[in-house]
């Protein structure tokens, strides 16, 4: 007989050649991982019944978003932490420190009125919140896990349910892993690897980033220039004095933000290079000519069109990006980054003051995997841009298609401003509206045979119905700053050009 323990496990599904695109796929993980960041939903209306908790839909989930979904392991650590610490009418949640559950209690406090308690886990830096089960502290918790991303990793998980002792081994290997990501980053940024922060997700570094601006610059609200990820608003409305959203920039940023810095000034300027999904880029040469002489600081996210492709330091301050997405390539670990312009006057406020935060909590295990995944990240991102290139030059010539949204199209001239020029292209990300949306897009996805859930940068391609999945509360307000209820978000990843646009003309034909 042959020993349970001698079988090897099964290579997992290779979704550039096998997508998981079909109505029996809902629920399965993107990748075919059990670090999967992402879920298959095929259908229009698998998006719409998640969004309405439909538990028809919800209870085949087998993976998620993490900061939105717990994966199964990490439900196992809440659940094991509660059996360990929590009295009765108690839940529990997990940080990855006692300094990310205690400010995770302050959000709680101020939302419910409760003062939620803290326990050590019982492994490494692992602090479980015990929280009201009723009145809404729970929700309030998890809101918080999404908005700020100080979550405890899926491989995390693993190794505190295992109890697993403290390995030097895995130790040095993690230091290691960080030092050459650091390096990495820092390469293409055009720094030295002391000016690289690692977070645990880009919300996380968003986060403490967005702390650090607070904390040198008390009581002044921040200004988002373009129309920005939901989360990255979010972090500004929820913690500090407020945001200034200026979602639709006509001008680019500086004649819209110009009469705040008359009003007391501002404690930071968020935005996206390009945005996610409108694709627009701010003017940024414009704003930080403006902001720099006032001391205020550029914070620029590149992670849509990533570093392979553009240089945002030459005007920014700060630099943030989500690892997560093409860094990694995998959609199996989540990871960001803050990068500080070293010759910025503010740099040195700034790297005290991040240091001062902490929160640079990227496990060993996650940083282990990230920097073997992201080898290859030129080398996938320039063979994207080309692919991407095409793909919009299809969509954008085809009579169904009512609107594209890609960097060579949308403020072009403000892109070119961070463009780093040949060999590098305007990214793998597009958005598009098909005419009369309302009854072809459910179709169209339907036969579209690609990936379908949240997330991308992926070496496989992948689609959502972005604003939905988004936005679904608040279809008429984003409608307003140009975000249409239909718009769905292409990532593409590494099928044969081809092949790719193939897919696309077939699931175009569908009426």
């Amino acid at each position: 007989m042959i020993s349970h323990d001698t079988i090897p496990a099964e290579p997992p599904v290779d979704l550039v050649h096998h997508p998981r695109w079909q109505e029996e796929d809902l629920g399965l993980p993107l990748p075919d991982s059990p670090h999967a960041v992402s879920v298959a939903m095929p259908l229009w209306e698998h998006v719409v019944a998640y969004e309405e908790n439909d538990p028809g839909v919800t209870s085949r989930f087998q993976s998620g978003y993490p900061r939105f979904f717990l994966q199964p392991v990490v439900r196992r650590l809440f659940s094991d932490a509660a059996l360990r610490s929590a009295r009765d009418g108690e839940q529990a949640v997990v940080f990855p420190s006692g300094e990310a559950a205690a400010r995770c209690s302050v959000y709680v406090e101020r939302k419910c009125r409760t003062r939620p308690r803290l326990v050590p886990f019982g492994w490494g830096d692992l602090t479980s919140l015990l929280v009201p089960t009723a009145g809404g502290a729970f929700d309030a918790a998890m809101k918080y896990w999404r908005y700020c991303g100080e979550i405890v990793s899926s491989r995390v998980a693993e190794q505190a349910l295992l109890g697993a002792a403290p390995d030097p081994a895995i130790r040095q290997a993690g230091e290691r892993a960080r030092r050459e990501i650091r390096q990495h980053l820092a390469d293409y940024a055009g720094q030295t690897a002391a000016e690289v922060f690692l977070y645990p997700s880009g919300m996380a570094a968003i986060a403490v980033l967005h702390r650090a601006l607070v904390r040198l610059n008390p009581g002044l609200p921040t200004a988002q220039v373009e129309f920005p990820y939901v989360d990255l608003l979010k972090v500004q409305e929820e913690f500090g004095s407020g945001v200034h959203p200026f979602l639709l920039a006509p001008g680019g940023g500086p004649p819209e933000i110009a009469p705040l810095l008359y009003q007391g000034g501002l404690a930071g300027v968020y935005t996206e290079a390009p945005s996610n999904p409108l694709m627009r880029t701010a003017d940024l040469p414009g704003l930080a000519s403006m902001l720099a002489p006032r001391g205020i600081p550029l914070v620029v996210d590149d992670t849509v069109a990533s570093s392979v492709n553009v240089d945002v330091l030459r005007y920014a301050d700060v630099a943030v990006s989500s690892l997560t997405k093409w860094f990694s390539g995998q959609g199996d670990v989540l990871a960001g980054a803050v990068i500080l312009r070293s010759n910025s006057p503010l740099a040195s406020d700034l790297r005290r003051a991040l240091r001062a935060e902490g929160g640079e909590d990227l496990s060993d295990w996650d940083a282990i995997a990230l920097e073997k995944t992201s080898r290859n990240y030129e080398s996938r991102v320039l063979q994207v841009n080309r692919t991407a290139a095409a793909l919009h030059d299809l969509l954008s010539g085809h009579p169904g298609v009512e609107r594209i949204w890609h960097p060579l199209t949308e403020t072009p001239h403000h892109f070119e401003a961070v463009w780093r020029g040949r060999p590098a292209g305007h990214g793998g990300l597009l958005s598009l509206l098909l005419k009369d949306s309302d009854r072809t897009s459910p179709a169209f996805y339907r036969h579209l045979r690609l990936c379908k859930g949240p997330s991308f940068g992926t070496a496989f391609s992948m689609a959502c119905p972005f604003t939905l999945l988004a936005h679904y509360q608040e279809l008429e307000a984003v409608a307003r700053s140009g975000v249409p209820a239909n718009l769905i978000r292409v990532s593409v990843g590494l099928e044969e050009e081809e092949d790719l646009l193939q897919r696309f003309q077939r699931a175009l034909e569908v009426r």
